[in-house]
């Protein structure tokens, strides 16, 4: 995430990682919020991965007078810890957990190409698809046997989704934002997540709304105003569009998912292919980058 300072105005620091980004950028386009706050950013991972004490000056610091600080698992950890006390005294921090969903992607597991590939090739590996690497088939007859060998293994979707809610619900417990509640509702109305950890439009959004409500420093009728935009520019807002991973035609029923539609595309660098498409090229490895 970028910084962005003007020091004409006081600021908004959100720290987190790639969905606090996600989150940076709904909030630093909307009107109301930034006529009255900077937005800036701090990545969790690069953090980490250098002295973020010093990575920042004083100056940085000096204007913020609201933290959205996203809790991940492990917190606190030691970048943050080395944050911290650079934050200005007096300074609201309001916490916000971090997002994933397991139960519509069951069959993630171990693939051994990904130890050869680089970070671009299929990153959210799939056991079943991996299974049939060597299987030369025609198209059809190598889709069919994988949707009879996933319909075979497809794994009890309740427990998953109870195990989903545990980890989230401790999340929740650390956090001031509670959003378990709120996506246990939607699930099976809205499509929430477009990836385990990414969250669509649509939870950004709530997150979002959600923040605003516990920002002190916004009136009410500023709140209203910034959630009122927040749902305005959602409408068209494309989320973390380079990797959306297709849901399984038997997932989306046994969970009884609404809005899943067979034919639906889903992004892939640039690409639009539905579930049969992306699961076809996944099985070959096939390149997607030219």
């Amino acid at each position: 995430m970028s910084q962005t300072t003007s020091g004409t105005k006081p600021a908004i620091l959100i720290y987190g990682n790639s969905q606090a980004e996600r989150l940076g950028h709904v909030a630093a386009h909307l009107p109301g919020l930034r006529e009255k706050f900077d937005i800036k950013a701090i990545a969790s991972k690069p953090a980490a991965e250098k002295d973020g004490a010093s990575s920042f000056d004083d100056a940085f610091f000096a204007d913020v007078r609201v933290v959205w600080r996203q809790i991940e698992p492990g917190d606190p950890a030691a970048h943050w810890q080395t944050l911290e006390p650079r934050i200005p005294s007096g300074c609201q921090i309001v916490t916000f957990p971090a997002l994933h969903l397991f139960c519509q992607w069951p069959f993630i597991g171990a693939d051994p190409r990904q130890i050869e590939a680089s970070n671009v090739f299929y990153p959210w590996p799939d056991a079943i698809a991996a299974s049939l690497a060597q299987e030369e088939l025609p198209d059809d007859a190598l889709f069919e046997r994988f949707m009879r060998l996933s319909a075979k293994l497809l794994p009890d979707l309740d427990q998953r989704l109870r195990i989903d809610a545990a980890r989230a619900q401790a999340m929740d417990a650390r956090a001031d934002i509670k959003l378990w509640d709120w996506i246990e509702a939607n699930l099976r109305t809205r499509a929430l997540f477009d990836a385990p950890t990414h969250p669509s439009p649509a939870t950004i959004g709530e997150v979002l709304k959600q923040l605003v409500a516990r920002t002190n420093e916004l009136t009410a009728a500023e709140q209203l105003r910034t959630r009122q935009e927040t749902d305005f520019m959602l409408r068209d807002y494309r989320g973390q569009d380079t990797e959306m991973v297709p849901v399984h035609p038997l997932v989306a029923a046994r969970l009884g998912l609404a809005w899943y539609e067979p034919d639906r595309t889903y992004r892939w660098h640039g690409h639009e292919w539905t579930f049969r498409e992306y699961t076809l090229k996944y099985i070959r490895w096939e390149p997607f980058l030219a």
